[in-house]
């Protein structure tokens, strides 16, 4: 089965995917349009990740450098082009304001910055900066050396600055701001570092499956997978200490106004589920991937990206959902999560069907690459 026909089966799933869970995801709103905004926040959070992340890394090879882009570009490119999907994506959030967010209905303490006129207009910046860096990423010609290169590194460098920092911002406003009363410095760091790791494991599931699709797994490709990896799992100890820093300050401080948001999500289910997180977000990956052999096989390396992917995803409920109380998200929160994203990878394998099926071996300028 080559590359190209495989990706065909997927895309062809995936619709089928999107279309089912989106009948479903059509009727739970209209039985209970207050779960249903809260599953579709969880879901929108959870592929947004996927074109930030990989908006970063070609903006990151921009400015460093590294032949493993010579196996992940196409991918990247696939993925962040699929940037302007989730200004629509985002449509029901902002129609379910006042089911989602506290502050719509009583005004907070920081009213000058939870209200809805400013809540649009920074909502406004964000997608026009990552749109407008994913279109420039995507643009025919970038030339190679010269004044064009040292131009494009200075405008990564800027683009990297204001991803961060827009994508800190659109975690306090979106997800953090649905219990407005609590407040974490960290937690920008902590949601923007989530975001890259489950946008980097979706890329090296890509790479590494359409690859063994192929049957290629050369010297070059195992290499560029091993840096990839390595990176992936710098990240994800990034997170992890976050996140990590977050809760140990606030349950050692023990204060009434934020040791509340800990204790809404210490729950009997919730534990389980952060347990899983553990296992599934950072020891797993950590004892795997510290080993130099293991990151240099390809399907080692795709099965613990797989694995990050679905901590991602309860991480990222975990996140969204304790506060709502609500027993229809258990089956909304999935659902939700199926169908975008499975309209999302329909649109993603699509473009990422119009990029090269050569294999390294026969791209000039892939032979012989280096890390």
């Amino acid at each position: 089965m080559t590359s190209a026909h495989a990706s065909r089966r997927c895309r062809l799933l995936a619709l089928v995917v999107a279309l089912v869970a989106g009948l479903a995801t059509v009727l739970g709103a209209a039985i209970d349009p207050a779960a249903f905004f809260a599953a579709w926040l969880g879901a929108f959070w959870y592929w947004l990740a996927l074109p930030l992340g990989a908006l970063a890394l070609l903006m990151i090879h921009n400015m460093t450098g590294g032949e493993w882009q010579a196996s992940a570009r196409t991918a990247l490119e696939s993925i962040a082009a699929t940037m302007p999907v989730f200004i629509l994506a985002f449509v029901p959030v902002l129609i379910g304001l006042h089911d989602l967010y506290s502050w719509t209905r009583t005004p907070p303490s920081n009213e000058w910055y939870l209200n809805l006129r400013f809540f649009g207009i920074r909502a406004a910046i964000y997608f026009i900066v990552w749109n407008f860096f994913a279109f420039w990423q995507l643009r025919p010609g970038r030339a190679k050396g010269g004044p064009s290169e040292t131009k494009s590194q200075v405008l990564s460098g800027i683009g990297l600055i204001l991803l961060g920092y827009s994508v800190t911002w659109a975690s306090i406003d979106w997800i953090m701001s649905i219990e407005p009363d609590w407040f974490s410095s960290i937690y920008g760091m902590m949601a923007g570092s989530g975001e890259f790791v489950i946008a980097l494991a979706f890329a090296l599931v890509v790479i590494t499956a359409l690859r063994g699709v192929s049957g290629v797994a050369d010297e070059a490709f195992r290499r560029h997978i091993a840096s990839l990896a390595m990176i992936l799992l710098a990240v994800d100890i990034f997170w992890a200490y976050t996140a990590y820093s977050q809760w140990v300050i606030i349950w050692e401080e023990n204060l009434r106004s934020e040791i509340g948001w800990y204790l809404e999500r210490n729950s009997p289910l919730w534990r389980a589920i952060i347990a899983t997180i553990v296992v599934a977000h950072l020891i797993v990956p950590l004892l795997t991937l510290v080993w130099g052999p293991a990151k240099r096989r390809p399907r080692l390396v795709r099965n613990v990206a797989i694995l990050l992917l679905l901590g991602g995803m309860l991480h990222t409920w975990w996140l969204v959902l304790p506060p709502f109380h609500d027993p229809g998200i258990a089956w909304r929160a999935p659902v939700a999560l199926l169908a975008l994203g499975g309209a999302w990878l329909w649109l993603f394998l699509w473009r990422f069907e119009r990029g090269s099926w050569l294999s390294v071996g026969t791209k000039p300028h892939l032979s012989g690459a280096k890390p």
